[in-house]
């Protein structure tokens, strides 16, 4: 027969640790993130003169773009954004007054035929002479789908007239609109 069990003695010091074991297999590779790249758009209109009616769309002659990313025809108004996305927007025009030497100028740039409300920009100025020339300048940010096309119309009640020479007898640009893509939609 055994006897009854005695106390329970003092618990004793922690051993030291042991090695550490062997690093495990590395895992499979995980898919690719969607990633993100960059794309261009820029068009000017060089040279001349351009009179935009009220309502009417900035014509570009010159442009150039990254890749596959817009559709453009020389001459014409709209620019078409194959990848869609977030894009900084900025559109410069060099404009003079009228024959009665008034500035009203107002534009904005349309995404799908409707005026986007951050890129509405003007100028008014009833003291100018036939040989000064204003810049205005736009710039905003937007989403814009894939296949949506852009156009930088007129949004005063007059015409404007775009100038790109009087200044020394140098051709410049009277007109230009770039498009960076800064993040996916």
């Amino acid at each position: 027969m055994n006897g009854p069990t005695g106390p329970t003695g003092p618990t004793g010091a922690t051993g030291v640790t042991g090695p550490a074991g062997a690093t495990g297999a590395t895992g499979e590779t995980g898919p690719t993130g969607a990633g993100f790249a960059t794309a261009y758009f820029n068009a000017v209109y060089s040279g001349g003169q351009q009179e935009i009616v009220p309502e009417g769309d900035v014509t570009f002659l010159l442009a150039i773009s990254s890749a596959d990313d817009f559709s453009f025809t020389s001459g014409s108004t709209a620019i078409t954004v194959n990848t869609g996305g977030v894009y900084f927007i900025e559109y410069i025009l060099c404009m003079r007054p009228t024959a009665d030497n008034v500035l009203n100028a107002a534009f904005a740039v349309t995404i799908n035929g409707l005026e986007f409300p951050l890129s509405f920009f003007g100028e008014f100025n009833n003291q100018l002479n036939d040989s000064t020339r204003i810049n205005l300048t736009g710039s905003f940010v937007a989403t814009i789908p894939d296949g949506a096309f852009l156009t930088l119309r007129n949004k005063a009640d007059t015409s404007v007239i775009l100038a790109g020479t009087g200044i020394d007898f140098q051709a410049v640009n009277c007109s230009a609109i770039t498009l960076i893509r800064i993040a996916n939609a």
